[in-house]
């Protein structure tokens, strides 16, 4: 594992300010590493830090350094997709002093089929036992921890989540919709190193059949709904009311990623 370390210590190495990625989120240091802080800083980041990957569609290499992930998105007030923003969530987790580690994650929802292993969340070590969290989905993730137990319930901003274990190795996340379940997203309790993720970050944002290289996607939680920029549809929920827009000019998209999901100069980036 040393020579792991040093072969890749950028992806090792420590938060150049917490104080900074603190501010980012609007949120001060906690008191104590438990399950209300933890959720605390969950909903936080999905409210202040969207998921984008406009770098993906412009063919821009993606880095899981540090010292890259801390720049793009603390220094310059970007998002990224769920490779980036979990990997530097967990090392503010760890900064912060909680145990935090990577997990193996699919994505089930939408799907009739056994997906492949394309995402990353991460799992927190409290006293009472293992929680999932995740800053690096959109929409269908919970906005707080879920603790990894078989048939555990959690209520997250109006949503009630479930955990369900599949089999020997892999956890089902689940959310509730009016009369039935809906499976979200499977995960290892294994916990991965920082470099396992390099080769799935790599087809994740270079390969033709990888999603994120098709369409522009952005998402963002509210206090009180969500918005999302998918390709050239806005979408926004505030209090359950739901309204569209067709995007029609790149001059409204760049406005919407500027006003919409607070990501400076937009034009430079698109």
């Amino acid at each position: 594992m040393g020579g792991i370390i040093v072969m890749y210590e950028e992806l090792y190495r420590p938060l150049p300010d917490v104080n900074a990625y603190l501010e980012r989120l609007n949120i001060s240091k906690g008191d104590v590493c438990d399950e209300a802080y933890l959720d605390a800083l969950v909903t936080a980041h999905q409210c202040e830090i969207p998921f984008e990957n406009m770098d993906v569609m412009k063919k821009r290499t993606i880095s899981l350094a540090v010292e890259d992930l801390f720049d793009k998105i603390i220094r310059r007030k970007r998002g990224g997709y769920c490779f980036e923003l979990n990997s530097l969530f967990c090392h503010l987790l760890k900064a912060l002093g909680f145990e935090a580690h990577g997990c193996r994650s699919r994505i089930l929802r939408g799907k009739d089929y056994l997906p492949p292993v394309l995402h990353r969340g991460n799992l927190v070590y409290l006293d009472d036992g293992v929680y999932y969290c995740d800053v690096g989905y959109g929409g269908p993730q919970p906005g707080a921890s879920v603790k990894i137990e078989d048939g555990y319930e959690k209520n997250i901003a109006g949503r009630t989540f479930r955990m369900k274990k599949a089999d020997e190795y892999w956890w089902t996340l689940c959310r509730r919709l009016e009369d039935e379940w809906e499976e979200v997203m499977q995960f290892t309790v294994m916990n991965q190193a920082e470099v396992d993720f390099v080769p799935i970050n790599f087809y994740c944002s270079t390969h033709p059949d990888s999603v994120f290289v098709q369409r522009y996607m952005l998402n963002r939680r509210l206090k009180n709904g969500s918005i999302s920029l998918i390709e050239d549809l806005f979408a926004k929920t505030v209090d359950g009311v739901h309204t569209e827009e067709k995007v029609t000019s790149r001059e409204r998209f760049c406005q919407l990623v500027e006003t919409e999901f607070g990501i400076p100069d937009a034009r430079s980036i698109l």
